[in-house]
């Protein structure tokens, strides 16, 4: 199956979404951090793992479902064959988005969990809060907040002691957004904002640091009228 430009830029969208943030907001360092942290490969990859993420890529994009979870096992096996046990357990996360991406709510859960698992087995938290953090997106979609609420909660305590990281600003965004809009707690809603603002800038991620300050004044605004009344 040939590979046409359309589809090798849908390739290219879709590695960088697999990332679990957008490199286009992040400074020219971290960008470079962050491909070398991710499971993806460029475009036409040479190695056996990278050809298999590639063929998985092109496979959703024709929405040959079934073939992509196939060609996302080969490159499973292929990053163990390489130790590179990390990329391997992320892919378990990439086969949960494309369940999600299907409306199969509960496969995407199982893969969810099965990725957490791997991650712990290899002793690596913050895979496994990113894991967690994917799975509070999906009971949230679900519109099952209680249970969204606890695997937000189990993803910060793996990761809030640590070190600032990309996986660590996106579970307290999260935790804020539910404050804010689920729970309509503004108060609780800032001390989460301010943690994700407070990552941002030790990361040195300056437009990820302006947009969260954006919300803390709206929500600071906020809090300050419904004082007033």
């Amino acid at each position: 199956m040939g590979s046409s430009p359309a589809l090798k830029y849908f390739i290219i969208v879709i590695v960088t979404a697999g990332m679990g943030f957008s490199v286009w907001f992040l400074p020219h360092d971290e960008k470079i951090k962050a491909a070398a942290e991710s499971i993806t490969t460029p475009i036409d990859a040479d190695d056996e793992a990278g050809r298999h993420l590639q063929q998985a890529s092109e496979n959703f994009f024709y929405h040959e479902f079934d073939r992509a979870i196939e060609s996302y096992g080969k490159a499973i096996a292929a990053f163990e064959k390489e130790n590179q046990f990390k990329k391997a357990a992320k892919i378990y996360e990439s086969i949960g988005d494309l369940y999600k991406f299907r409306r199969n709510l509960k496969a995407a859960e199982a893969q969810y969990i099965l990725a957490m698992e791997y991650h712990r087995r290899i002793d690596n938290p913050l895979g496994e809060a990113r894991a967690m953090n994917h799975a509070g997106d999906l009971f949230m979609e679900r519109g099952d907040d209680a249970t969204a609420e606890v695997w937000y909660r189990k993803g910060v305590a793996l990761v809030k002691e640590g070190p600032p990281h990309q996986n660590q600003a996106l579970l307290f965004e999260n935790m804020g957004r539910f404050y804010w809009k689920t729970k309509e707690d503004i108060p609780e809603a800032i001390i989460w904002y301010t943690h994700t603002r407070d990552v941002f800038s030790a990361l040195e991620n300056q437009m990820g640091y302006d947009h969260i300050s954006a919300v803390l004044n709206q929500l600071r605004h906020r809090n300050a009228g419904q004082k007033l009344q």
